[in-house]
């Protein structure tokens, strides 16, 4: 039987745990049935419950957002990045 040795120049990365919330996900798809988009006020809310109410951490905020990027229409993609900085930014 052979071994083969290891090889320590394989670089090791890390799973990245995500953590979404399903509350907005949820609220992204049912919101782009309706009206192909994600609207306003989810953004807003996500973003109140992140920076005013600390009731969702930074982390699980921007997993959610990067989750619901896919129901974002490209000519609101402006707004939500914008959103989505000033959360990183908290």
């Amino acid at each position: 039987m052979k071994i083969a040795g290891v090889n320590y120049s394989t670089s090791f990365r890390q799973p990245s745990f995500q953590a979404v919330n399903q509350k907005y996900l949820k609220w992204a798809e049912k919101d782009y049935k309706i009206v192909k988009n994600v609207s306003g006020h989810l953004l807003e809310s996500l973003t109140d419950d992140v920076i005013l109410f600390g009731d969702i951490s930074k982390r699980d905020a921007i997993d959610t957002m990067n989750a619901i990027r896919k129901f974002v229409d490209q000519d609101s993609m402006k707004a939500f990045e914008n959103r989505l900085k000033a959360i990183k930014n908290s």
